[in-house]
């Protein structure tokens, strides 16, 4: 399998150019880095009560090590490195049985509570807007690292436990999902 970076870089190069953090997004972060630092105890708890609530005991991430990525990726930077570290968060997702569907989920609620709190917070429309954007921004690059190095670790888990190359194993995978293809568009009359 290829290095952390690599799949992180790999999985950022696919985001399209409108979706990329841009430099507006990084500073509008930084104006209200100090409230969203404070959301941290709120985050972690909603990733216990969606997520890990579905998992066995033990499974989810600490309370203290999701306020400490809820710090870091609030003050950045959002660089290289931090997005190698959400690789690492796809091959832990992996091994702890946690889906994307699942991480997705869980993802979309923390955006929403930041959504809710900033109308609450009395942050003016527009400057909410913009950082509502960007950290709508910043989520989507993380689920899409962490997405892809989940899918790239699977694959590659796949590759060495059949001995075939991962170029076969990707052709014999889209046969069979040509397959399934067929039998969905049958079932849906399409």
């Amino acid at each position: 399998m290829e290095t952390l970076h690599t799949i992180a870089r790999e999985a950022a190069d696919q985001i399209p150019p409108q979706r990329v953090l841009r430099d507006q997004d990084r500073d509008v972060i930084r104006r209200h880095r100090d409230w969203l630092l404070t959301l941290g105890p709120d985050v972690a708890q909603a990733f216990g009560d969606v997520l890990y609530s579905r998992l066995p005991e033990g499974a989810g991430a600490s309370r203290e090590s999701l306020e400490n990525w809820w710090g870091r990726t609030v003050n950045g930077p959002w660089d290289d490195d931090y997005l190698a570290w959400m690789a690492l968060v796809g091959l832990v997702h992996v091994t702890r049985r946690i889906t994307n569907p699942m991480m997705l989920a869980a993802s979309d609620h923390v955006v929403q509570l930041v959504a809710d709190a900033a109308v609450l917070s009395g942050i003016p429309d527009d400057d909410r807007r913009a950082l509502l954007d960007a950290v709508g921004r910043v989520a989507g690059i993380v689920r899409v690292v962490i997405a892809w190095s989940h899918e790239r670790a699977v694959s590659a888990a796949l590759y060495e436990a059949a001995g075939m190359p991962e170029g076969l194993l990707a052709r014999l995978r889209d046969q069979e999902v040509g397959a399934f293809l067929e039998r969905a568009r049958a079932e849906l009359n399409l």
